[in-house]
């Protein structure tokens, strides 16, 4: 795969249930794809400042915003991800 992933989850101070669900698909493509790495910040780390985060989860994918105030779409991520690292599933 030619290309690097990075999904960013910004989650509440108390993570709900939307935030666990955006860590699980997130988590899932790192364990299905080479390259995908997935962080969790909360939402009061300086970080999440610069995408201007008011609702969590913020879900972001090499620095562009995909998915706020709830989990994104599994299939939808997915194709991105792919997408991102190339367009070459394993």
């Amino acid at each position: 795969m030619s290309g690097k992933v990075e999904i960013l989850i910004i989650e509440a101070l108390e993570p709900c249930d939307q935030c666990r669900r955006a860590k699980e698909i997130a988590n899932a493509l790192a364990e299905k794809y080479d390259g995908v790495t997935v962080r969790v910040i909360k939402v009061l780390d300086p970080e999440a400042d610069k995408f201007g985060v008011v609702m969590t989860p913020t879900v972001v994918v090499n620095g562009v915003i995909i998915s706020v105030r709830r989990a994104p779409d599994p299939e939808r991520l997915e194709r991105l991800v792919k997408n991102q690292l190339g367009g070459v599933a394993q």
